[in-house]
């Protein structure tokens, strides 16, 4: 069985960021006992340890064959936050102790690290997220298009933004980005689908000029359960 090792992915990574620049690690889990999930994150924050990142976590509601029941997102705002929180972990009894519950409670599924390349919105506002991953050919030219797309304001009720894979990433099985599109709630998510009939001519150009480059894995919906900020 694999357990989630959250320190040890963490502190072995290789991944390089511009000192300002937020980053996330990204942790996808299978759990039964989503409770014993919450109360153990909730632990770990109350002790603010290491307490220089913020921690989300998020239930798959519709994740088609995949078993990661939840994901656990930790956002580090620079690089010294990383750093911080890394070194941190050796010299906090309550890491230890979390990551000895969530060896009890759940399997890791999947983790690695993302770099945000853009986007726009305040993703705290969101409750539900859609989430596509894929594999992009030219980054570049991908990018230029989705900013296009999105920046016409029809695409996206909330928050958005691409992100690209980092260390740990499955490139056959998810890619090597993802984007996503937020919503305040799940009734903004479904009058928005519900009245998505006719695709919108951006839309239509977009997929004309990434049908080359892009090739799509899935599409995801996802909840947001709790948020846990470091404490002051």
């Amino acid at each position: 069985m694999k357990k989630i090792l959250l320190i040890v992915a963490l502190m072995g990574s290789t991944f390089v960021a511009a000192q300002e620049r937020p980053f996330q690690a990204f942790f996808g889990i299978k759990t039964d006992n989503p409770l014993a999930v919450v109360s153990a994150l909730d632990s770990l924050s109350n002790a603010n340890c290491p307490g220089t990142s913020s921690v989300r976590l998020m239930q798959e509601l519709f994740n088609g064959p995949e078993e990661t029941t939840h994901t656990i997102i930790v956002t580090f705002p620079n690089k010294m936050s990383y750093l911080m929180w890394a070194n941190n972990w050796t010299n906090c009894p309550a890491a230890g102790k979390f990551l000895n519950t969530m060896n009890e409670i759940s399997e890791q599924t999947y983790q690695f690290m993302g770099m945000p390349l853009m986007g726009d919105g305040d993703p705290n506002a969101d409750q539900v997220f859609q989430v596509f991953l894929m594999d992009v050919k030219d980054p570049a030219n991908y990018a230029k298009a989705y900013s296009s797309l999105m920046s016409s304001g029809e695409q996206c009720a909330g928050s958005w933004a691409l992100v690209a894979m980092g260390p740990g990433m499955n490139v056959e099985r998810y890619g090597t980005h993802f984007a996503y599109c937020g919503f305040k709630d799940i009734d903004v998510y479904l009058d928005g689908y519900m009245s998505n009939v006719t695709p919108t001519k951006e839309y239509t150009d977009f997929i004309k000029k990434v049908s080359n480059i892009r090739e799509l894995k899935a599409v995801n919906m996802s909840g947001v359960v709790k948020d846990w900020a470091p404490q002051q």
